[in-house]
């Protein structure tokens, strides 16, 4: 009993709460860039899930404990799996909200050292995104940047040029993550007809589900809600279908609280998108030599009185 007193003592709790590392800010600068050849050959590699986001947890040793505080919702929960077309609806002119989570899984993807393939549909790309994070995780952003490679359809037409190359393209370079950002975009063109887009759009789905099952990569396409603008109801519809995987989002609060909370209706998953933010508590455990330690347990003896004159 007198040695746990002991141990309880000799241990001293100091609660921190680390600093939150800044999120990833958007430039308003246009990129103007050109198709380049390229080619990669190596060894394809199966991976339960498409992004090793180990870094962004806490790690435990003996003498550090860590409590994890997250108000938003866990990234890692969310991130893509190969072999599946992962379906992101969010609100803003052709799902422009979502576009942040497509970034940041790409950033990951990236620091890792893969190939990414990003098919602009909304015109609307712009590389300098990508280099705050890739600060952040610590990656070579010259090296990172050189293995993104872009393509942008200003017609629908082109859009499906660029997605029927697809699978050529993943003959050469394997990568395992493909976004399609701004798919229903260019759907609403006047030049085309309602039959013709979902003609092009099946078509399009089409290729996308094969391209995720046969090279075992992970596909994301972005579009927007029903209450967005220019947007048909039966080809989101159609999307929504195909698709096996699914992420929502709305805004909630008003001007510079306003944040992305995010649905994931497979997981039931609810919660802020805030994937730089860590509100974990640290405890740290001293060693006994950094404290006063007791040397044998207090006690009551009696004295002896004694006279002078004994």
């Amino acid at each position: 009993m007198d040695d746990d007193l002991r141990a309880t003592r000799n241990v001293l709790s100091i609660h921190h709460v680390c600093p939150t590392v800044p999120e990833v800010f958007e430039l308003d600068v246009v990129v103007q860039f050109n198709q380049g050849v390229f080619a990669r050959i190596d060894d394809h590699v199966r991976r339960p899930s498409m992004i090793d986001m180990s870094d962004q947890q806490a790690t435990k040793s003996p003498e550090t404990g860590v409590i994890q505080r997250r108000r938003g919702i866990d990234p890692e929960s969310l991130q893509p799996v190969q072999g599946q077309l992962y379906h992101l609806c969010g609100p803003g002119r052709a799902g422009k909200s979502m576009r942040c989570i497509a970034e940041h899984w790409v950033t990951h993807a990236l620091a890792q050292g893969d190939v990414v393939h990003w098919v602009d549909g909304a015109c609307r790309i712009d590389p300098s995104r990508f280099i705050p994070g890739l600060e952040v995780l610590g990656a070579d952003v010259e090296a990172c940047l050189a293995r993104l490679y872009l393509s942008r359809g200003f017609t629908v037409h082109q859009l499906d040029r660029q997605i029927e190359r697809l699978p050529h393209e993943m003959a050469i370079t394997k990568a395992p993550l493909i976004v399609v950002d701004g798919l229903l975009a260019m759907h609403g063109d006047d030049a085309v007809s309602r039959l013709e887009s979902r003609m092009l759009l099946r078509r399009h789905v089409r290729i996308l589900r094969k391209l995720a099952e046969q090279h075992r990569t992970a596909v994301i396409a972005i579009t927007g809600t029903l209450r967005s603008h220019q947007v048909d109801a039966r080809l989101l519809r159609h999307l929504h279908r195909h698709a096996q995987n699914h992420l929502e989002g709305r805004w909630t609060g008003r001007q510079r609280r306003r944040r992305l909370l995010l649905h994931h209706p497979r997981t039931g998953r609810r919660g802020l998108w805030r994937p730089f933010e860590d509100m974990s508590q640290t405890r740290f455990r001293l060693t006994l030599r950094d404290i006063n330690r007791w040397t044998e347990n207090p006690s009551a003896r009696a004295l002896a009185l004694r006279h002078q004159d004994e």
